[in-house]
């Protein structure tokens, strides 16, 4: 499907003196149309499979790390483009719990914290109890544009300046969390800047905790409910 992406700039400047007061101000219009078209896709489909736990099993006192889930985020495009994306949480209430992944090189853990950005939720028990949190890294030694394995680089959303924007993604590990505040795109090892591509896979791992047993109380099935939105922005 064709996209019509419009982008508006206004500029206005207003004097605002006493002596020789300017009653004029500036509108100015920008945009640009194209025809290029991205498709995000995850293999496998959108749906992250934990499977089932008996409450029996899990620990009463510590904090049960449910393991992880790869998947592969790829970006179509209809021709070469620059573009980003982002993830977004659509469900909150993540519990303030650590995330211990084994298959992580370098840091394992994803720091607790009810803010944390790189948490995301799975939903609450009954008694209203946040069940736990999962967390979204990118394979960062793996991801590629166009066949050709390339940097992954990350911006904070309200700065994707080209040239200032950009910076190399973190380097505690393969593997690396994302973060709510920012987004995501591939670039040549120099500069630090969003190439154009085709093609694009972003090896994905999902690392899943839920609280101890004690603290979710749960009586009946609860189900671990979690969703994200991916988005895609043209840069």
């Amino acid at each position: 499907m064709k996209k019509l992406l419009v982008a508006t700039t206004v500029a206005m400047a207003l004097s605002a003196t006493a002596h020789a007061a300017d009653s004029t101000a500036q509108l100015k219009v920008q945009g640009v149309l194209t025809n290029d078209a991205c498709t995000p896709s995850l293999s496998g489909g959108v749906t992250i499979d934990f499977g089932t736990y008996y409450v029996d099993s899990l620990s009463s006192t510590d904090t049960n790390q449910l393991g992880h889930k790869d998947t592969t985020l790829s970006i179509t495009c209809s021709s070469p483009t620059k573009v980003s994306w982002t993830i977004e949480d659509n469900v909150g209430g993540a519990a303030d719990i650590d995330i211990l992944n084994s298959g992580f090189s370098g840091s394992n853990v994803y720091s607790g914290g009810s803010s944390a950005v790189n948490h995301f939720g799975v939903g609450k028990t009954a008694g209203g109890v946040n069940i736990g949190a999962y967390a979204v890294s990118i394979n960062k030694n793996a991801s590629t544009a166009d066949g050709t394995a390339q940097r992954v680089i990350a911006s904070i959303n309200t700065n994707t300046d080209a040239v200032t924007g950009w910076t190399k993604f973190f380097d505690v590990s393969s593997y690396d969390y994302t973060e709510t505040d920012y987004q995501y795109s591939l670039s040549l090892v120099t500069p630090t800047q969003p190439i154009a591509f085709t093609n694009a896979v972003f090896p994905l791992r999902i690392a899943l905790a839920v609280e101890n047993t004690s603290t979710l109380a749960i009586t009946d099935d609860t189900p671990i409910a979690g969703q994200a939105t991916i988005t895609l922005h043209y840069l």
